[in-house]
């Protein structure tokens, strides 16, 4: 009875979820300082207009849905209400995406529970306000339908078949990781439509082709808005400079493995390296997996296609780190919705290697969730917010605040609502561009720019202290340095002309 699929009564199940989900806000709204990654697509979405946007987005890598979705939001902004409007924008979908876990996940209640309080699920895509909540949002709702459509044979004038074409192209323009699941989900369609036995039939066949042609609608669209348009030199700072390196190949195998599933159970691969024990463990998880989805071969083969695609994208173009390989992590959960539709339709029951199989991914990722939230509620997530209060407080309107490094000061920036300078230009900025390089100006330049600006001193601030051999008349006035899980740490200094 406890594995069994059973449904609870409804106004326990609602309030169950409302009791989450007041966890979920209450955890995001009062412990999450924003970072530069939360704060960047905000500012975009918020000072750019709309062509200047679109046309921007490969500086980015990330495609369009998100900062779009932002834009919209954007329209309410007063500048004093940013930070609450990024957190609801963002809380807004992963509560429904909470509510299809919840109440149309075909799943045991017991599972429910232990993904809703897994570590990308809730902290990494829930707590922190990124686009990845999309991804998790429209790919839930298209295993959701898949079934639906996949089990009925007239589908002429078939309004989920419409829906989920849609949501196909939509899932493109989330992440470069969800064009990979949609290309496997399409092989999944493929298999069920026994492909192999009828394939030129499948290409004809309405489902396949309607859902093959929206996807690649998507995949020209996402192209489109995120091709790199740069220099080799920037590329090579952005993507991998020694692609298919035994390195790379080891790293990328724990990642997505150990990293990913059994997150916690070894230091950070990104941070520490790979390990022996790390690739045992991505051995055993990579066999749990294949024995979990076994009898279910076309989901078998829909991992192994996916995760083979996966694994050549991080050995060959980017390998990412712990947010990055949550999206494996997700299609997991998606192949699991899929996995149990079928299950319940043939009444199939786990076994117990497959019940302590999934026990494990899921205590540690839920060991992982509770070290996350405590740290969150310890320490600042970053320290811009703090930096931000203080300049608001310490210094006046009319002052000039110059910053070395927008990359890592835009943050300040978007909690500060205030004018800040970047040179060499000497203009005013939000959002930066991942490809500009670090311009750091001289003592003479600042001050030159102080006389530009008509002030006895400008106010300098920074990511790292200030050599003082190249500028031994910046006085540092106060560090904020502490230790927070971004490592955004921040200096301010001031400079009489």
């Amino acid at each position: 009875m406890l594995f069994s699929n059973k449904k609870i009564p409804t106004p326990i199940s609602i309030g169950l979820f409302l009791a989450f989900v007041g966890f979920y806000l209450y955890s995001k709204f009062t412990y999450h300082e924003l970072w530069k990654d939360e704060w960047q697509a905000w500012l975009m979405a918020r000072d750019m207009g709309w062509g200047e946007l679109l046309g921007s987005l490969y500086y980015e890598g990330h495609p369009a849905l998100w900062y779009v979705y932002l834009k919209v939001w954007s329209l309410f902004s007063s500048g004093g209400n940013d930070e609450l409007l990024i957190q609801l924008a963002h809380a807004v979908l992963m509560v429904g995406v909470y509510a299809l876990v919840g109440f149309r996940f075909r799943i045991p209640i017991w599972l429910k529970g232990l993904i809703l309080l897994s570590y990308y699920p809730f902290f990494e895509y829930g707590i922190v306000s990124r686009g990845y909540a999309f991804v998790m949002l429209i790919g839930f709702v298209i295993v959701l339908l898949l079934p639906k459509v996949l089990s009925k044979k007239k589908v002429d004038s078939n309004r989920d078949l419409k829906i989920l074409a849609v949501l196909f192209f939509l899932f493109c323009q989330t992440e470069v990781y969800a064009v990979m699941m949609a290309g496997a989900l399409l092989f999944y369609i493929f298999l069920e439509k026994k492909g192999f036995q009828n394939f030129t039939s499948v290409f004809k066949e309405k489902t396949f082709s309607i859902l093959l042609w929206s996807s690649v609608a998507g995949v020209i669209v996402f192209l489109i808005s995120v091709f790199p348009r740069t220099s080799q030199d920037d590329l090579s700072r952005a993507y991998l400079s020694e692609p298919l390196s035994g390195a790379t190949f080891f790293k990328s195998f724990q990642g997505m493995f150990t990293n990913t599933f059994w997150i916690g159970s070894i230091p950070d691969t990104n941070v520490f390296g790979v390990n022996s024990l790390g690739l045992l463990f991505s051995v055993l998880v990579l066999s749990g997996l294949i024995y979990f989805f076994r009898r279910e071969k076309n989901i078998v083969f829909t991992f192994l296609f996916f995760t083979i695609g996966y694994f050549v994208f991080l050995i060959t173009i980017y390998t990412g780190g712990v947010r990055q390989w949550g999206t494996f992590f997700i299609f997991f959960l998606m192949l699991l919705q899929l996995f149990f539709s079928k299950k319940n339709q043939s009444n199939g029951k786990l076994d117990y290697l497959q019940i302590v199989f999934l026990i494990s991914i899921f205590l540690f990722q839920i060991r992982y969730t509770y070290m996350a939230m405590e740290k969150e509620i310890r320490h600042p997530f970053s320290n811009a917010k703090m930096t931000a209060e203080f300049i608001k407080k310490e210094v006046p309107e009319q002052a000039a605040i110059v910053a070395i490094n927008k990359f890592e000061i835009a943050p300040v920036v978007g909690y500060a609502n205030r004018n800040f300078y970047a040179l060499p230009d000497g203009e005013t900025f939000t959002y930066f561009k991942w490809v500009e390089k670090i311009y750091l100006p001289s003592q003479r330049e600042l001050q030159l720019f102080a006389d530009y600006k008509k002030v006895n001193r400008i106010i300098i601030i920074t990511p790292k202290k200030l050599d003082p051999r190249r500028y031994p008349s910046a006085l540092l006035w106060q560090s904020f340095d502490n230790y927070n899980m971004k490592n955004e740490s921040y200096y301010l200094y001031t400079l009489a002309k």
